[in-house]
């Protein structure tokens, strides 16, 4: 007889009692052959099971023999069992009992239909379990598992191999507050009694295996109460699995002396259950390596990628690709006497983490009396995420060496009880960056900064190219591993570089079409295309920084012949359809100024300018000064204040077009456009071979695109949007912001394209269910200041709370607008606190499902006040001034309470927009024009 722990049942309630008692036979027979075959659909339980042509037909049958060393149970492919597989029995060193498959197909199902665990083994050693395809679905959430070993004795069982195996929808549970650990309940899960402190486990291979959407985690070694046991967990090697939708935790490893972790895949885990990514406690000498983990999430705790947690000791993490993670890279759990002991973290690449919380949060897990050493580890934090690098107080010795910390958000750091020696520095500088004697604070020249994505092998965006002053700058680390992220050896003599990358330099790529140049550097002559299209610029003798209209910065530029920035690559195909925009502050209004152009042979085929005292864009159709051009003006602009132009060129309609701070100004027709191959200019143009036009103002944030902008996002441009996520991808699970200032967002849980939208070709759809919501790893607005917040929304349902949009705070989102009762309403909330108080502004009428309605909230510093409009219509007013700067993640059809997802929309979002001021009743009224 067989029941789950009493204390996790009282965790979970009726849930947990409703799987009951497992009743085994009384007497069980012995295997009578070596090889048995299970065939549902032509096998019977009376056959002697001994050859494919007589096979056994059910799981009872399996389950009631007892099997010996050396035995295989094979299932037919193909076929498919419900019910629980617990066949008896045990096997011997070097003499495996097998559970596999036989015959051709897919693999054979055995689905354990709310059953405790699909495959169960229970004080049992020497088993192999390979090559099927294994569920537990229910209607309703408790204790379960794909797989559950379980280990009552007080001894160590050995032999444990599960490999290649398809584990999907486990419907397990876990409570955060039930005091338990869910060794019971995911998708593999080995668990050892709590009631002595001498179990464990030998030789264990988890190796190849698919878990997708299983609950409570992916694949858990531990027990229930996770403390105070012997470490017995030998021989662990945990090695090419990929885990998909886990709820909770992707791996984890309790009581275990030196398991190996590597070459695992953990994307999308963690929204419906807390726990971070990959992670270890009451352990020693834990290797986790060569692993990818991006996207986790978290329900309450945690959800970083990494997680150094209580009473381990000697954990090494290293050559990980770690990204898009919003709560962080990697952690260090718990306080003074309850934490981690010694442990490296080197060579590992993060991209886009932590901007929901810091890249290395909770450093007082770092004990007290211990070290932990983070080095040559290369982090990368693009525009929007202003999460903390460091956060938190060690209780013992934490030291940063020989780190790239390339930031381009506002976040901070934590210092107190660090050290940190030969790290660069690179971007923002806030006033909390570490000491550091040895620091380098240039641009280390990587190939492709934020070019990473799926796979291990794109993190080859963070080698070095020729320049980079973090080639040979590191110190030496005494026992330093001996190779980098990518293999390269490591000198035990020589200096290395700082980074994750100890190579030669390697060559840039090759410029693709398309550029987005924020100018934001500030210092220095270099300029960065971020678009990842590698159309890198350089300010000229006479070209200088300035306060921009958007970021650190802008050009300045004085009108003389070398005051310009020269891009030496074409950003983009001028034969084709094409776009350029720029924010401009003209100091002076005569003559011809050029903002943005291409040089041709002899001259420019466009010019975004001023001319004769009004903007314009004019193109020409030959590369001639000869040739004829046709120009579309518009505007009367002052010195002294910014602008921002767009001209379009579309290659199906034959037009031109120019827009003004977002209005058309006018299109008309073009149908001679030419390829210039020459360099790309900020700041002047080319005329009869020579440089002309010199631009004399400051200009910002200038963007060429390889296709024609719509009037919707040259109004999105124009009016300086923060965030504008159209939703028109169709397919994947990324969606990108217009704007190019963040990160690209991705879906969650059941979230799905639409096919149809209220704008543009497609849009968002949300089923209402947990998890189902979309992510962008930023912040895109500052919510400490004004700003505006607006979508698209057609609701399936009116029922509950359902958030639009809104930011990620540590416990709570500082707004959410949202159906609330039936109407649309935008709240506020005046601290970021559970407890805090909520002002609302209410439609006054009700909503309707199947109908798109486009819903506005504001907050304006100024006046102090929040708004909400309907379909461009003021809905009312109320007065709040208490706003605070949440640093978190973008939420699309969810918001956060209690530290968690909350309040998922059941309906379609389109056309998500952000800005970080007060729009006005007109531009308002435009967005809800749709």
């Amino acid at each position: 007889m067989r029941r789950w722990r009493s204390r996790l049942v009282a965790a979970i309630g009726s849930a947990a009692a409703a799987l009951g008692l497992v009743m085994l036979p009384a007497t069980t027979a012995h295997a009578a052959c070596t090889t048995y075959y299970v065939s549902s659909s032509s096998g019977s339980d009376s056959n002697d099971g001994c050859s494919a042509s007589t096979p056994w037909k059910s799981l009872s049958k399996v389950n009631g023999t007892t099997f010996t060393a050396g035995d295989q149970i094979l299932f037919q492919k193909g076929g498919s069992w419900s019910g629980e597989l617990q066949p008896q029995g045990s096997g011997a060193s070097g003499s495996q009992i097998v559970i596999s498959s036989y015959g051709s197909g897919a693999a054979p199902i055995i689905d354990g239909g709310g059953a405790a665990a699909t495959v169960y083994l229970h004080n049992q050693a020497y088993w192999t379990i390979q090559n099927l395809e294994i569920t537990n679905t229910s209607s309703t959430a408790a204790v379960r598992s794909g797989i559950q070993l379980q280990n009552d004795t007080s001894g160590i069982l050995a032999g444990i191999h599960i490999v290649n195996n398809n584990i999907h929808d486990v419907k397990g549970y876990w409570s955060n507050s039930g005091g338990v650990q869910p060794s019971e309940s995911s998708g593999i899960a080995f668990n050892v009694t709590d009631d002595n402190t001498t179990s464990g486990w030998d030789d264990v291979q988890i190796t190849g295996n698919t878990l997708t959407k299983v609950d409570a985690g992916g694949i858990y070694i531990g027990s229930l109460l996770g403390l105070n046991h012997d470490i017995n967990a030998t021989n662990v090697v945990i090695d090419g699995n990929t885990i998909t939708d886990a709820g909770g935790n992707d791996i984890v490893c309790v009581f275990c002396a030196s398991p190996v972790v590597q070459n695992n895949v953990a994307t999308d885990n963690g929204y419906r259950y807390s726990g971070a990514g990959l992670w270890t406690a009451w352990s020693t000498d834990g290797l986790w390596q060569y692993n990818e983990v991006s996207r986790q999430y978290r329900s309450l705790y945690d959800g970083q990628a990494f997680d150094i947690d209580n009473h381990t000791s000697g954990t090494v993490v290293q050559y990980n690709w770690s990204h898009d993670n919003p709560f962080g890279f990697t952690e260090w759990c718990c306080y003074s006497g309850f934490a981690a002991k010694t442990s490296v973290v080197r060579y590992n690449i993060s991209q886009n983490d932590g901007a929901s919380n810091a890249v290395f949060p909770l450093m007082s897990g770092v004990d007290t009396g211990s070290t932990a050493t983070v080095y040559n580890n290369t982090i990368y934090l693009p525009e929007g995420n202003n999460g903390k690098v460091t956060d938190g107080t060690p209780n013992g010795t934490l030291t940063f060496s020989n780190n790239i910390i390339y930031k381009l958000g506002s976040g901070g750091y934590s210092t107190s009880r660090t050290t940190w020696t030969h790290n660069l520095f690179y971007g923002d500088h806030p006033s909390t960056e570490p000491s550091d004697s040895a620091k380098i604070t240039t641009d280390p020249l990587f190939v492709k900064p934020g070019g990473g994505g799926a796979g291990r092998s794109t993190a080859a965006a963070y080698k070095l190219q020729s320049g980079s002053p973090a080639l040979g700058a590191g110190t030496l680390i005494s026992g330093n591993g001996g190779k980098d992220y990518f293999g390269t050896t490591v000198s035990s003599t020589a200096a290395p570089n700082i980074g994750a990358y100890n190579g030669a330099a390697v060559s840039g790529p090759t410029a693709t079409s398309g550029a987005y140049w924020p100018l934001d550097e500030a210092t220095g002559t270099a300029t960065a295309d971020i678009s990842g299209g590698s159309n890198n610029g350089t300010l000229q003798a006479g070209a200088s920084w300035t306060t921009g209209k958007f970021g650190a910065g802008a050009v300045s530029l004085s009108g003389a012949s070398n005051s310009w920035v020269d891009v030496p690559t074409t950003a983009v195909d001028t034969s084709g359809s094409y776009s350029v925009s720029a924010w401009v502050k003209p100091s002076s209004l005569t003559g011809n100024q050029t903002y943005a152009s291409i040089d041709g042979s002899s001259i420019s085929p466009f010019y975004l300018q001023l001319s004769g005292g009004t903007f314009a864009f004019t193109v020409r159709s030959a590369d001639s000064t000869g040739a004829s051009y046709k120009q579309i003006t518009g505007g009367s602009p002052t010195t002294g204040t910014w602008y921002h132009l767009t001209g379009v060129y579309d290659n199906s309609a034959h037009t031109i077009a120019l827009y003004v701070n977002g209005t058309l100004q006018g299109t008309t027709a073009f149908s001679s456009p030419w390829k210039a191959t020459g360099h790309t200019t900020i700041g002047r143009a080319k005329w009869n071979g020579a440089n002309v036009d010199f631009a004399n103002g400051a200009i910002d944030d200038v963007r060429m695109v390889p296709r024609a902008l719509t009037a919707r996002e040259a109004y999105a441009l124009g009016t300086g949007a923060a965030g504008y996520y159209q939703l028109d991808e169709g397919s994947g699970q990324s969606f990108a912001n217009l704007l190019g200032n963040t990160a690209s967002g991705y879906t969650e849980g059941n979230t799905a394209w639409a096919g149809s939208g209220k704008v543009g070709s497609n849009s968002l759809s949300f089923n209402g269910s947990g998890t189902t919501m979309a992510v962008v790893p930023s912040s895109v607005i500052d919510t400490g200041q004004s700003y505006s917040v607006g979508a698209w929304v057609k609701l399936n349902s009116l029922t509950g709370n359902q958030t639009f949009a809104s930011l990620v705070g540590f416990k709570v989102s500082p707004f959410y607008l949202q159906l609330s009762g039936g109407k649309f309403v935008f709240v506020t909330r005046a601290a970021d606190d559970n407890g805090s108080t909520a002002t609302n502004v209410t439609a006054s009428a009700s909503a309707a499902t199947g109908t798109w309605y486009h819903v506005l909230g504001v907050y304006d510093s100024s006046a102090q006040t929040i708004s909400l409009y309907v379909n461009g219509t003021l809905q009312g007013t109320t007065a709040f001034s208490s706003p605070w700067t949440a640093r978190g993640a973008t939420l699309i059809g969810a918001a956060t309470y209690n530290q968690g997802p909350v309040d998922f929309t059941n309906g379609q979002i389109d056309d998500v927009h952000f800005y970080n001021r007060v729009l006005t009743s007109s531009e308002i009224q435009t967005l809800a024009a749709g």
